[in-house]
């Protein structure tokens, strides 16, 4: 670490500044600010009209019998890169270690007593992004105004202090009190702040977050990704994610980003997490939060809402929601897609009481870090299409089961196929509708088997569009048939020796067979696709004879229906299977 002797103004380089006792400033950069070169020719420096900063620091430090002074314009040499690195990642430990730090407020001239706090409000050292920490870690600091007046202490100016940076009371008197306090409220307090880099917006927070990370200036935004990730590795506090962009709605509707990842873009968007507090609930299992390169996976925190999943933070408002007229645990919105979630409705949190939280069956899946404005058009577009099903027996003796392919791609919440839009998309429905009942002649009664066992096979197809526009992508349109497994026609038979083939040759070959089977061209007229299947009863036990009720007749007949309904984002296909008898209600069997 490079000091200042406050005596001579050289710069000496201490190797454990732990063992020797400097003065710090804290200040807004101007222009002719002196550089670590400069510091070589002390005259040639003080023809800079930064120096004046540095000889006042070092003045007040002597006045204390203070031996050494750290600035940072001159202090760091920023052409070497590992010193540079090795600086800004030591910056709040420098800051914390010093005996006093001097906070000058370059753009105050002057400021009665009595409304000082008014005054300060106004000054630029609020705004910045790396005065932040240093308003943070020194244990004493004193507030100087342009002409170096001293105007009060971190002691005197407390209540101002924390009205104006949103930053608690113990945090401004203890810094090692940081990490009891949530992500997003830490993140609340740069987010109005500015830097001169977008990268610096993050690595100025290194130290309020207790991360250290390489620098890659050029990298923009990526920063404050790198910044996120870094965080979530080090602790479960899953507030990271209570960011919100509630200027979203303001924007034109083909400006709007619906769908996010699941990280910030820039502390700009935690603005509303000032009063947030976690929730410490012995009783409650720490969210299991990691990271891949298919994004964030937090396990056991997803619940089913009308039509989308909740991801349970584990926090509330606090008083400052509370104020707002918000109480409950804070939830964000979730959308599946076909291989994760991703972020939905994000100018706003679900305030949710806990007691309403159920958790999901699969809450496992990734959730991208980020998704730029281009994907989140294109996952509207493949959001669009979807099969929903429904299964009604009428029959009251029956046991179903029922097998939904690919289930990796059945939507619990919104209880459909999600099917990306991909016209080639074939799904499969396997039902399994067995039951006994006892019939016959009275005094000649037997028991009778119907296995009402049958598929339905379902997708999209292209349909051309005379004159369409090139540009205006595909139209699709839906297709369903359904097929008995003991009928014996052609197609039939065909489709059940393909099925049979799932264990060794897997679910994308047998939907991919299925479907060439059922759409290859039948004859001029046009494809017609069976909507109908019917079931017969089979004898399980005695002898049957003609006067047998079921001997011949039709019992049971699978009915599929499909219907359109179409909004401004969603074609939703409805299937609806209807299992019933030709003889009306069986309650009397």
């Amino acid at each position: 670490m490079w000091l200042i002797n406050t005596t001579s103004l050289a710069l000496v380089f201490i190797e454990d500044p732990e063992i020797c006792i400097y003065a710090i400033l804290s200040h807004t950069w101007g222009d002719g600010e002196v550089s670590f070169q400069d510091m070589a020719d002390i005259e040639r420096a003080r023809k800079k009209q930064g120096f004046w900063k540095i000889e006042r620091t070092c003045q007040l430090a002597l006045d204390r019998n203070i031996e050494y002074a750290w600035v940072d314009t001159c202090c760091i040499d920023k052409s070497s890169s590992a010193e540079l690195t090795e600086a800004i990642n030591s910056m709040f430990r420098w800051y914390k270690q010093s005996h006093i730090c001097f906070v000058l407020l370059s753009d105050l001239l002057s400021c009665d007593s009595w409304r000082v706090g008014a005054c300060i409000r106004q000054c630029r050292w609020f705004t910045r992004g790396w005065t932040l920490q240093e308003l943070i870690a020194p244990e004493e600091i004193e507030f100087y105004d342009r002409g170096w007046n001293l105007i009060g202490t971190n002691d005197s100016l407390q209540g101002p202090l924390s009205e104006i940076t949103g930053i608690d009371a113990e945090i401004l008197n203890n810094s090692d009190m940081l990490q009891t306090v949530p992500v997003a409220r830490r993140m609340s307090w740069a987010s109005s702040r500015q830097t001169t880099r977008v990268e610096d917006l993050a690595y100025c927070l290194f130290g309020i977050f207790d991360v250290n990370l390489p620098l890659i200036y050029g990298e923009g935004q990526k920063a404050f990704i790198r910044l996120q990730e870094a965080i979530a590795r080090e602790n479960n506090d899953l507030s990271l994610f209570a960011w919100t962009c509630p200027n979203e709605d303001m924007l034109p509707l083909h400006r709007q980003r619906r769908f996010r990842g699941i990280l910030a873009e820039s502390p700009a968007e935690f603005s509303e997490c000032r009063g947030l507090q976690r929730i410490s609930d012995p009783g409650v299992v720490p969210a299991e939060v990691t990271i891949t390169n298919q994004g964030f996976r937090v396990g056991n925190m997803l619940s089913e809402s009308e039509g989308e999943y909740l991801l349970n933070l584990d926090c509330i408002a606090g008083n400052y929601g509370l104020a707002m007229g918000q109480t409950g645990t804070i939830f964000i919105g979730l959308i599946r897609t076909a291989h994760g979630y991703v972020r939905h409705q994000s100018s706003r949190h679900t305030i949710m009481h806990p007691s309403l939280f159920q958790k999901s069956a699969m809450s496992s899946l990734p959730i991208p870090k980020t998704i730029s404005p281009a994907e989140s058009q294109l996952i509207r577009i493949r959001l669009r299409h979807r099969f929903s099903f429904d299964f009604i027996t009428e029959i009251p003796f029956f046991e179903c089961e029922i097998q939904k392919k690919p289930l990796h791609l059945w939507d619990h919440a919104t209880k459909s196929f999600i099917t990306d839009s991909y016209e080639a998309f074939t799904g499969i429905i396997e039902i399994n509708a067995t039951g006994s009942f006892q019939g016959g002649m009275p005094g000649n009664e037997r028991m009778f088997e119907l296995d009402a066992r049958s598929v339905v096979i379902f997708g999209l197809e292209p349909v051309s569009i005379p004159n369409k526009s090139i540009n205006s992508g595909k139209e699709l349109k839906p297709w369903a048939g359904i097929y008995a497994a003991k009928d014996q026609s052609e197609t039939s038979r065909a489709i059940y020796q393909i099925l049979a083939q799932e264990k060794t040759h897997g679910f994308p070959h047998v939907a991919r067979e299925a479907r060439e089977i059922i759409l290859s061209p039948r004859d001029t007229l046009g494809r017609l696709l069976p909507r109908n299947c019917y079931h017969r009863p089979v004898l399980r036990n005695g002898r049957s004879s003609p006067l047998d009720p079921f001997d011949d007749d039709i019992l049971g007949e699978s009915i599929l229906s499909i219907e359109v309904e179409e909004g401004s984002d969603l074609v939703l296909y409805k299937m609806r299977l209807n299992l019933e008898s030709p003889f009306g209600p069986l309650d009397h069997l």
